[in-house]
C-alpha cells in the first residue's frame, strides 16, 4: 500500500492524499488557527461538504473554482454549493453507497441544526476506511458505524456548544471502535476550547492523534 497523507487543516478541515486529494469541510480564510489560504490549494479531486455552516463551506466555491473539483455532499448542500458557483457537484444522500472515480462514500446521519440535513462521511478508498462525523452530537448508532464499517480512522469534534464536547466524545469513541482518532472542531473560538488529553481515548482501544493546524500524518 501506498502511505496516505492526512492532513488537519484546522476547525474541522482535513485534507486525504493519495492518488487522489480529497478535501472535507475545508474552511481556511477566516478561520483563526489556518495556517493557509484557501487561494493556496490548487489541487483537489474532491471536496465534501458536510453541510452547508459558514465554517464548512465557504471557501468551497473559491477552492473548487481553483482546482477543477467536484464537490460531494447531501442533495441540498450541493444544490446550494452550486448556487454559489461550484460546477461540478454530486449531491447524495444518507444510506448506502456513492461510487465516485477511484472511491466510495457512506453519508451517515449526523445531529445537527441546518437548513439542509446536516451529515457525516465515510471515505473508502485505497483499503482505508475514514469516518469524519461532521457536525454532531453523540449517537447510539455510532456503534452501528464502528461494527459495519471498521474504521481505520475517525475524525471527532470535540468543542462542546455546537457539537459533542469532551464527554460525549469520549462514549463516541468507545462506539466507533477506530484504530485512530483526530479531535477537530475545537479551540478555533472561545466557545469551543477545550483540553483534550489521552483521557478522550478511556475504555477504548484507539489511539488518539492530538495534530496541529497544518499538520499531517501518514496512515
Amino acid at each position: 500500500d501506498e502511505l496516505m497523507k492526512i492532513q488537519y487543516y484546522g476547525h474541522a478541515g482535513v485534507k486525504i492524499e493519495d492518488d487522489l486529494i480529497i478535501l472535507i469541510d475545508p474552511w481556511l480564510n477566516d478561520n483563526p488557527l489556518a495556517t493557509m489560504k484557501a487561494e493556496e490549494i490548487d489541487k483537489a479531486d474532491y471536496i465534501i461538504a458536510t453541510h452547508n455552516h459558514f465554517d464548512h463551506v465557504n471557501d468551497i466555491p473559491l477552492i473548487a473554482k481553483n482546482t477543477g473539483a467536484t464537490v460531494v455532499g447531501i442533495v441540498e448542500t450541493a444544490e446550494d454549493l452550486a448556487s454559489k458557483g461550484c460546477e461540478k457537484t454530486i449531491g447524495c444522500n444518507i444510506g448506502g453507497s456513492v461510487k465516485l472515480e477511484g472511491l466510495e462514500l457512506i453519508f451517515t446521519q449526523a445531529f445537527h441544526s441546518m437548513s439542509s440535513n446536516p451529515s457525516g462521511v465515510i471515505i473508502f478508498y485505497n483499503n482505508r476506511t475514514i469516518y469524519h462525523a461532521g457536525d454532531t452530537g453523540v449517537f447510539g448508532d455510532m456503534k452501528l458505524i464502528g461494527e459495519m464499517y471498521q474504521l481505520d480512522l475517525a475524525f471527532l469534534p470535540v468543542g462542546g456548544h455546537f457539537t459533542m464536547g469532551i464527554k460525549e466524545a469520549q462514549k463516541a469513541v468507545q462506539l466507533l471502535n477506530a484504530k485512530k482518532i483526530v479531535p477537530i472542531h475545537y479551540n478555533t473560538f472561545d466557545l469551543i476550547k477545550q483540553d483534550v488529553d489521552e483521557s478522550l481515548i478511556k475504555e477504548s482501544d484507539s489511539q488518539l492523534l492530538i495534530l496541529q493546524p497544518g499538520e499531517e500524518f501518514t496512515l
